[in-house]
């Protein structure tokens, strides 16, 4: 009798709960609707110019709400680019009355089926809504989605879907400061709209998604695969035929190549072209729109406040440098040498100055960051040293043997690396094979270690872009292609102590109200030991102390510093000598500093750098401006060691501990980190009698007396290879004398001397050899 009443109730209850909910989600959307922005159809184009400011605060650029924008009237736009836009963006257009109900369903299903939020419902007419009337597109947030399907039936009710979509291809953003479909069209293709093919509609139609991510400029194999994604889009709403597909997309691209070339895309203006620091403001703009999603219209014309890393200091200091044609070598008279360098604050991330060439175009090629170049012998630390002393085992003292060696390539092929300069230094510890930058060293550690793991480090834990075909042996001579701000990521972490800061440009956005919109994304993050960074940074000192990059000195200053030469291809030059790329990497703990210079390309086979090597202009160049970023800061004359260094003396010719067989002059001091220090004594010399008359043959059946001396024991060399001069004296002789033997003359080995000129000693922690070889001596790599 009592469970009618109750359950009476519970239906009662559940229909008024249901109600509850039903008004509040009424009442709630009434009001996001009354609270919609006023409809206003100047805001269809009308913007406000924001401006760029430095660390300080201080203005330097002002991004003009104005917009060479070429408008096109609907009646001249070409069918196919409507029938394109329309199934790429919104394929229900012509139905709908605003917002599609149908593809919001279908976005939803997909968003939970994948449990996220990917899937977007946003039709041509909401598109155009958000931009051109909610003053945060980017924000996530159901308000702003029932604002702007408000908006839509608004515009759905005054303009015909014909004036919806001319407004929108006027007004969307294609990248490269392109607005609207026609002055896209002359940027990517240099052709007014009515003169494109399928494939350039097909490329246009990819563009509003991401405009930098399909930037064919930036990213071509991106952006080609996208115009493949359309045409196929094309091709099944019978937009195009399947044979006009099939003959698309595998089309050549091209254009954008030849427009790099010869500079001459056109592109609009957004930006006032007096304004300071160029190459840095475009790397902002760039921020914004691929860290922080900003739209262009945000950008150009969003009234905000950019508070930015730059150092007005630092980046004039560097923009002064480039002016100066004493600081490049000369150019061939078509083209001259170019240059980028970044610089960055490594402890905070925050990028304080960069230049991306000696003369800026209105948001052209910023070589600071847009090209990628190999760096040669710049990225050992990176790839070889940093990753072998993480792994554990090896310490500044480990030795290696500098003499040939050839690798199987597979397919019958070999490699056999070399030194730039041609000769060999036989068995050296890593400190020196860092310093002078000794190639076969570094290729022998990475195979030690393994290329993977090698790999491994310089992409996960240093953040260098690197692809799986850079997973190579020669990987090691620098073979990868990077740009300078990817150089001074990575040796950020070095000169941090092994800790990571995001890098970045921006701290901060506030929208024309003051309401902050953008905070900088900053992580830090420990990614290598601290010894490991430590003792990095310690063996670079020497390269910059004694080694290829002695022009980058800078009074008492610590300087940690790498040079990287490339080296021409024999496949394409033969035997020319020559070297398409010079880098230097130069760091304290303030500032590291990455300078590149080369020609842009060779179109003819004459355009390369000669004698010129990273120890050269690019060192120099670091010197000029890092003296002025330094000015006025406390000199750091020493590295700090970090807990869990020591002090250990070694074998210079075997990284173990001295034996009481190893001469005096092989035996250095050097640090470690703990565990890492040899335990084994060496074992690489040993005693043989030889005669005393002749002390550079074995004992002959006429020899009176005898003495006993020490040899080397290098294992696994050549017989046959001749030894470097430094180890000469100390190899075992291979014949007997013999009174009626004619006395080979090259086998009469002197004792060398102590204090050998040529012979640049291991420094010890405590006190460095001053020993000046010329800091412009080649440290090319092989780039095959």
């Amino acid at each position: 009798m009592n469970k009618k009443p109750k359950r009476r109730l519970f239906l009662h209850t559940a229909l008024a709960f249901i109600v509850l909910i039903f008004s509040g989600v009424l009442i709630y959307t009434i009001i996001t609707i009354i609270q919609t922005p006023a409809w206003d159809p100047v805001s269809l184009t009308g913007k406000q110019s924001s401006i760029v400011l430095d660390k300080a605060g201080n203005q330097i650029a002002t991004l003009r709400s104005e917009e060479n924008r070429q408008i096109v009237k609907f009646q001249d736009i070409p069918q196919i680019v409507c029938d394109t836009f329309v199934a790429v963006e919104d394929k229900r257009f012509y139905q709908h009355f605003g917002f599609d109900p149908i593809r919001i369903i279908g976005s939803a299903y997909h968003d939970i089926i994948s449990r996220s939020a990917r899937e977007g419902a946003s039709t041509i007419t909401i598109q155009l809504a958000r931009n051109a009337f909610i003053e945060d597109p980017t924000a996530k947030k159901l308000s702003r989605k029932i604002q702007e399907a408000a908006l839509a039936i608004e515009l759905e009710h005054r303009y015909t879907k014909e004036e919806i979509l001319t407004f929108y291809l006027n007004k969307i953003f294609f990248g490269e400061s392109s607005y609207g479909i026609q002055t896209a069209a002359k940027t990517y293709f240099g052709k007014e709209l009515v003169d494109l093919t399928p494939d350039e509609v097909a490329l246009l139609a990819g563009l509003p998604q991401a405009p930098t991510t399909y930037n064919p400029y930036l990213y071509p194999d991106n952006a080609k695969n996208r115009r493949t994604i359309v045409l196929g889009v094309m091709k099944n709403n019978n937009i195009i035929t399947t044979e006009e597909y099939e003959k698309y997309k595998d089309a050549p691209f091209t254009y954008v190549e030849e427009m790099k070339k010869s500079g001459s895309a056109q592109k609009t203006t957004n930006v006032n072209e007096n304004y300071k620091f160029p190459y840095f403001v475009d790397y902002v703009i760039e921020e914004l729109e691929s860290t922080y999603n900003l739209s262009s219209d945000q950008i150009f014309g969003g009234g905000l406040k950019i508070h930015t890393t730059v150092d007005p200091k630092i980046q004039t200091a560097v923009e002064k440098v480039f002016a100066d044609p004493a600081n490049f070598p000369q150019g061939m008279p078509d083209m001259q040498v170019e240059g980028a360098m970044t610089i960055t604050d490594p402890s905070s991330g925050s990028i304080r100055a960069i230049v991306g060439g000696r003369n800026y175009t209105t948001r052209g090629l910023n070589r600071a960051w847009h090209s990628k170049r190999q760096p040669g012998s710049s990225i050992k630390p990176l790839v070889v040293y940093g990753p072998a002393l993480e792994k554990g085992g090896y310490f500044p003292g480990t030795v290696l043997d500098d003499m040939p060696v050839s690798y199987n390539m597979g397919n019958g092929k070999t490699w056999t690396p070399r030194n730039d300069d041609g000769t060999w230094e036989g068995l050296i510890p890593m400190r020196r094979a860092l310093a002078r930058s000794r190639n076969v060293y570094a290729v022998k550690l990475l195979d030690k270690i393994g290329v993977d793991y090698g790999w491994r480090f310089a992409k996960e834990r240093l953040g260098l872009p690197l692809n799986e075909e850079d997973k190579v042996l020669s990987l090691s001579l620098g073979t990868a292609s990077v740009s300078t701000l990817d150089m001074a990521t990575a040796y950020n972490i070095y000169a941090n102590k092994g800790i990571a800061s995001t890098t970045h440009a921006i701290e901060k956005v506030t929208d024309s109200r003051g309401k902050t919109v953008i905070n900088a994304k900053i992580t830090r993050e420990r990614k290598i030991k601290e010894t490991t960074a430590y003792l990095i940074s310690d063996m670079m000192c020497e390269v910059v102390k004694w080694g290829t990059g002695t022009h980058a000195q800078i009074g008492n200053w610590a300087i940690s510093g790498k040079t990287g030469t490339t080296s021409l291809d024999p496949a394409k030059y033969g035997n020319k000598s020559g070297n398409p790329d010079a880098w230097f990497v130069g760091y304290t703990s303030n500032y590291v500093g990455v300078v590149w210079m080369g020609y842009d390309y060779d179109p003819d086979g004459k355009h390369y750098l000669s004698n010129v090597y990273g120890g050269t202009y690019p060192a120099k160049l670091w010197q000029k401006v890092m003296k002025v970023a330094l000015e006025g800061l406390p000199v750091v004359s020493e590295l700090t060691k970090p807990s869990g260094i020591v002090n250990v003396s070694y074998d210079t010719k075997s990284g173990l501990l001295p034996s009481s067989l190893t001469p005096s002059k092989f035996t250095a001091k050097d640090v470690a980190a703990e565990g890492d220090v040899p335990t084994k004594v060496s074992n690489i010399w040993f005693q043989k009698e030889v005669d005393a008359d002749h002390p550079s043959y074995l004992p002959g059946p006429t020899t009176a007396k005898t003495i006993t001396r020490v040899f080397l024991n290098p294992a696994d060399r050549d017989s046959s290879t001749k030894w470097p001069a430094n180890e000469a004296y100390y190899r075992l002789p291979h014949s007997s004398f013999k009174p009626s033997a004619n006395i080979n003359t090259t086998d009469l080995i002197t004792p060398p001397a102590k204090n050998n000129s040529k012979e640049i000693p291991v420094p010890s922690p405590e006190t460095v050899s001053n020993n000046s070889d010329s800091s412009d001596s080649s440290d090319s790599s092989d780039s095959d």
